[in-house]
């Protein structure tokens, strides 16, 4: 399957993993802000589980040359140059077949509070609902995230709940966040704002 642009915007665009990211991928796994956003008594899931350096590169490596879903599971966030910044992704919660869970994790530090997040979530909700017939896309966060909060709102999210008191971190209860979005919500937003984000 070729490997390219999925989406593209004004700032950032959606693209697909390279063999050549493979060193900017190894060094989010040990740096940047989102590892302590992204539930973070998990710790960063692409964690090295006691391997070194040169088997973690290897296990990515062969991990990128696998055959690519469509639509993807997995994105980077990148500058419109090409330069990854982040990562986009989707997954299923148990049996649920028409619904998607997203996430998004921009890496680099100094692309943070610039509106890149909610630039690289609207593009990706885009081309999910473009490439599928999806009935809804639903994304959680945390209370000690608000920046993720705002994006998902921002995007066009409706918050449907909160898990009071769902994790204990660092002695302090947090409540679980969820949201979520159905595809003629987005269709209707697609129409307000025609002209700003496009697919590839």
């Amino acid at each position: 399957m070729t490997r390219g642009i999925l989406a593209r915007g004004s700032h950032v665009l959606i693209r697909d993993r390279r063999p050549e990211d493979v060193e900017t991928y190894l060094r989010w796994m040990t740096s940047g802000e989102w590892r302590y956003l992204d539930a973070p008594w998990e710790g960063v899931r692409e964690s090295m589980d006691g391997k070194t350096t040169q088997e973690m590169r290897e296990k990515i490596v062969k991990l990128y040359e696998q055959e690519l879903p469509r639509p993807r599971t997995f994105a980077f966030v990148a500058t419109l140059a090409g330069v990854p910044i982040g990562r986009v992704s989707r997954y299923s919660r148990g049996s649920q077949k028409d619904e998607w869970c997203v996430g998004i994790d921009l890496c680099e530090d100094d692309h943070l509070n610039r509106g890149l997040g909610t630039e690289g979530l609207t593009l990706w909700v885009g081309y999910l609902f473009g490439n599928s017939d999806i009935h809804r896309i639903a994304l959680e966060t945390w209370s000690f995230n608000p920046r993720m909060a705002r994006v998902a709102e921002k995007v066009g999210f409706r918050q449907e709940g909160i898990q009071r008191e769902a994790q204990e971190w660092q002695g302090e209860w947090l409540d679980k966040l969820q949201y979520g979005l159905l595809r003629r919500e987005w269709e209707q937003l697609k129409q307000e704002n025609s002209g700003e984000i496009s697919d590839e």
